[in-house]
């Protein structure tokens, strides 16, 4: 289950989720900050309070709210589901399975659904993962990769070496 994980060289361990096993479970339980390379501003759900399925993921400033904090689960096909601390909800692509660049990511139920499930690929950076969808194989990216205003959507695209494309993951 944890492939791209062990290639990370970064011990992780399932307690209450899947969490870096250097950070003892009470912190975890707090969920992870998901903060963009390129933007240094962190994945969170457009408006924060919502808990509607469908609902835009967006990059926002890494303030205290729980909608910028994410938990991470034993997902499907080798991946971890990365559910938003404050909605419950889980990021997944819009629809589920379109290949297509520049779909917008969602919030959705954490269902099994393959869509509901990223591979966190290590970058060779200590902390720094390219989040890669299970079912689309695209990574999580920031819409035109550079913008860093507050609200720009999360898409899928193509994995590549764009800074865009890679996300700290840390609490």
């Amino acid at each position: 289950m944890l492939r791209n994980l062990a290639r990370a060289g970064v011990a992780f361990a399932a307690v209450a989720g899947v969490a870096l096993a250097t950070v003892p479970a009470a912190q975890a339980s707090v969920g992870y900050y998901v903060q963009n390379q390129q933007t240094a501003l962190c994945a969170t759900i457009s408006g924060g309070v919502s808990t509607a399925n469908n609902v835009p993921a967006v990059q926002y400033y890494c303030d205290g709210h729980g909608s910028r904090r994410w938990t991470l689960a034993p997902g499907v096909g080798g991946g971890v589901k990365i559910q938003n601390v404050y909605t419950g909800k889980c990021l997944t692509p819009a629809g589920g399975v379109s290949t297509d660049n520049n779909l917008p990511i969602v919030q959705f139920d954490c269902d099994n659904h393959n869509s509901r499930s990223w591979y966190l690929n290590y970058t060779g950076t200590p902390g720094l993962y390219k989040l890669q969808n299970v079912q689309t194989g695209k990574c999580l990216t920031v819409s035109g990769g550079v913008s860093t205003a507050p609200n720009v959507p999360l898409v899928q695209f193509t994995c590549d070496s764009h800074p865009s494309r890679a996300w700290y993951v840390y609490l």
